[in-house]
């Protein structure tokens, strides 16, 4: 297994064992779907099989990855139960005595578990922004539950930013000063913008990384956890992180800890951004983009099978496919940029 350092290495499609024709097909499918894609990237046992940039988009273009924020959130919360400073079993309540006069007696049953598994139990999620003229830990402990803590799993962004705020109780730094010490640096990511709440990172969303620090991340996790000789967060608890604690109703997947889990691992944020890892095939594929659609079926119908087939003899140029992946998507940005902009 390589660890990139700066640059990534680079392995061809034969090296990876992987069908060329249908990666082209990829390519072909969503230029006819005219997706939205700004970045892709596919690395096989840390190798770089390919990458593929839209117009204005590059390897150093950093971007909110929405809901992908909350797997590093979670790889966070691992090193301090690694470190033995918190426990998952923890009440949550024992780390906000100081901020709230009054709560709901039912959140004296919900433990640090229930956050990470978004069985707060919650009948909707009220993190719509943070007023800063609102106490934001009394409105959460305010929230009448519909549910028992543990029974009922409800996607709840609020969940991720009281995760947040414990890291910072329990070692006096944002999530993201903490990640710096204990993972960017490891796995060579420069210190990235996470967008925050008073001294505290969002934990939900908000992160702003580039397409190869998020393969870098999804690397670090089909390594379960280690990097060259540096173990940044234990394969134990990466085992329960990514275990299916709770099935997620409008879908096949389940929710490990602020990790989707099928047949692959996934973190996932609003508008298509992924870092899937397979360790099927010993890959990680991950995809920035501004898109409505689904579009995870690429990953399905295309790489997976790819690497299902293999390696097939062909005059296919991948790196043709490409480059008009950048020229074709340029109307498409343009449009976006122009939407997003007015």
């Amino acid at each position: 297994m390589v660890f990139p350092k700066s640059e990534f290495n680079k392995k061809s499609c034969r090296d990876a064992n992987i069908n060329k024709h249908l990666l082209a097909e990829m390519f072909e499918r969503i230029e006819k779907e005219k997706y939205n894609i700004h970045s892709m990237i596919l690395l096989h046992e840390g190798s770089l099989v390919f990458d593929a940039y839209a117009h204005k988009f590059f390897e150093n273009t950093t971007s909110n990855v929405y809901s992908v924020s909350k797997s590093f959130l979670s790889v966070a919360i691992g090193i301090l139960v690694d470190l033995k400073l918190l426990d998952l079993d923890n009440p949550v309540l024992f780390y906000f005595t100081q901020d709230i006069d009054n709560y709901l007696p039912e959140y004296e049953k919900l433990k640090v578990s229930h956050l990470l598994t978004m069985t707060v139990g919650q009948e909707k999620d009220e993190f719509i922004g943070i007023d800063p003229q609102i106490n934001p830990f009394k409105k959460f402990f305010n929230i009448p539950l519909k549910n028992e803590p543990g029974e009922v799993f409800l996607y709840n962004n609020f969940a991720s930013f009281i995760l947040s705020v414990i890291v910072t109780k329990i070692t006096g730094k944002s999530v993201n000063d903490f990640l710096n010490e204990k993972l960017y640096k490891v796995i060579h990511i420069e210190k990235p913008v996470w967008d925050g709440y008073k001294q505290y990172s969002l934990g939900c969303t908000g992160l702003r990384i580039t397409l190869n620090d998020m393969v870098r991340f999804g690397h670090l996790i089909l390594n379960d956890g280690k990097w060259e000789d540096s173990q940044v967060v234990s394969k134990e608890y990466l085992d329960k992180a990514t275990d299916k604690h709770v099935a997620e109703p409008s879908s096949p997947l389940f929710y490990g800890y602020h990790f989707w889990v099928g047949k692959f691992v996934m973190a996932a944020g609003l508008y298509k951004q992924y870092v899937v890892v397979d360790k099927r095939y010993n890959i990680v594929f991950a995809m920035q983009a501004y898109e409505e659609r689904e579009v995870i079926e690429i990953y399905y119908n295309y790489i997976v099978k790819a690497m299902e087939r293999g390696w097939e003899i062909s005059n296919i140029s991948l790196r043709e496919y490409v480059r008009n992946f950048q020229i074709n998507s340029q109307k498409l940005i343009e449009k976006e940029l122009n939407e997003r902009t007015n």
